[in-house]
């Protein structure tokens, strides 16, 4: 019978922080979202129709998406992960992945342990997939006669193929690579045996993402894959600067930088949306090149520093903004709403703080039509504030909005969502898709037996026949 581990990730939505959050002087506040990503893993007996000793990882939701990889140890020397050449060409996030984490699970489990850490004959096989919502679902709804709404989407199967190849797929920058090393690292070294601490976990999917990426990034999205939502404040990127400067490392270096120690000075404090606010973003028919916004910011920003309690009480105050009214004058009210008012204040200053950085520097973070739209949106009454999360540019919006949880009260039938998705739907300058994506505070989870997440038995199974 074969073992199987299946670990998931969350994607993530960064609130505030953007380009601030790559200096540990500021914090970024990052949500969690209900979308996560999944590695299941199984090692089977090599059958006479198979060699053994080899890595088989798919990704079933796109095409041409199979990579085989042959493992190797040898009299003390580190893991050697080498791909096997096929027509999916390369996947570089899951070949680091492989070969670093095995590396550093040799460190972990000794030599004598680790020189059969694949035995030659069984083989790994390891299968990757992603909620939709990692992934623009306009075409999956257009293909079938659905219009852009929060209900259609739900009529999707879940871990919808794409019906594209990888490379070519519209992500909605949700943080699917993040996600993606995150569980993947968690899964093996799970699988292998080993249940390391949430900070060793951390730390290896950072230096992993990072060496992938080919720079040491702000790190907020691995960690809210790790941890959920959070206040998040960077680690001291010279941390991994040995590692990511080192043409090749051993296993024993890997552990020796990834294990928790005071030189890793990430600080999280974990947060949640307040009671009765929701969170809802939508995919917009545009993509952005993140990395040059943020090296165009940071060029800018060098050059010119000087620039750079009661819940029925609470209730009431949330229902009072969706109804466009002032507050009742009870003091829990008013202070309940007097917050929100804030929140909305502050979130509008972060809108044109970021806009004027964009303007400044000229890159489209928060793009103008994007600015009309947020507009429009901000004037229906409950909707509390939004913006463009993490660089910006056309990837999606945010909104956060009032949402009872006590069903239709006073007239009150939850229609903010609804007069939402009407503006989005008549929206001419750019093509607008809602996510089915919540604020979740859950963070990297072991799940038990496929049957636990709607669908990803099938994606499974099928990707494993």
């Amino acid at each position: 019978m074969s073992r199987m581990t299946i670990v998931s990730a969350p994607g993530k939505v960064l609130l505030t922080g953007g380009y601030l959050v790559l200096d540990p002087t500021y914090t970024g506040l990052v949500i969690a979202t209900s979308s996560r990503f999944y590695s299941v893993i199984r090692t089977r007996p090599a059958t006479s129709h198979s060699t053994g000793g080899k890595i088989t990882v798919k990704a079933p939701q796109f095409n041409n998406a199979t990579w085989e990889y042959t493992v190797s140890t040898q009299d003390g020397d580190d893991v050697t992960v080498q791909p096997i050449d096929s027509s999916s060409g390369k996947n570089k996030f899951v070949e680091i992945a492989l070969q670093k984490t095995l590396a550093l699970i040799q460190a972990l489990k000794g030599q004598s342990q680790a020189d059969s850490l694949i035995d030659p004959g069984s083989n790994l096989e390891i299968v990757i997939v992603g909620d939709n919502d990692f992934y623009s679902q306009r075409q999956a709804l257009e293909a079938l006669s659905l219009p852009a709404t929060m209900s259609s989407l739900d009529r999707l199967e879940p871990f919808a193929p794409q019906n594209t190849t990888l490379a070519a797929v519209h992500k909605t920058g949700l943080g699917s690579s993040a996600a993606l090393i995150t569980s993947l690292v968690t899964a093996l070294l799970q699988h292998f045996g080993l249940s390391p601490d949430v900070d060793l976990v951390h730390n290896m999917a950072q230096y992993v993402h990072c060496l992938a990426q080919g720079k040491v990034g702000s790190g907020f999205d691995v960690c809210s894959a790790v941890k959920g939502s959070q206040v998040y404040r960077r680690f001291d990127e010279q941390v991994l600067r040995t590692l990511m400067d080192k043409t090749e490392v051993t296993g024993q270096e890997i552990l020796d930088t990834v294990q928790p120690s005071p030189t890793w000075t990430t600080q999280t404090t974990p947060i949640a949306l307040p009671p009765l606010v929701r969170l809802v973003l939508a995919d917009v028919d545009a993509g952005s090149d993140t990395p040059s916004f943020v090296g165009k910011v940071l060029k800018w920003r060098k050059d010119n520093p000087a620039a750079a309690q009661d819940r029925d009480s609470y209730r009431i105050a949330i229902k009072s903004i969706m109804k466009g009214q002032a507050v009742a004058s009870e003091s829990s009210v008013d202070h309940v709403s007097q917050a929100l008012h804030e929140l909305r204040g502050s979130l509008q200053n972060v809108r044109r703080a970021m806009k004027m950085m964009g303007q400044a520097n000229d890159v489209p973070i928060e793009p103008d039509e994007q600015t009309r739209l947020l507009d429009a949106c901000l004037r229906i009454p409950g909707v509390i504030g939004g913006g463009v999360p993490g660089a910006g540019g056309y990837d999606a919006i945010y909104l956060l909005i009032a949402d009872p949880d006590d069903g239709p009260t006073e007239g009150l039938d939850n229609s903010v969502i609804s007069e939402v998705e009407a503006i989005w739907q008549g929206w001419k300058e750019l093509s607008v898709c809602p996510l089915s994506s919540r604020a979740d505070a859950g963070a990297l989870k072991m799940v038990q037996n496929l049957e636990e997440v709607k669908g990803l038995k099938k994606a499974v199974e099928t990707a494993f026949s």
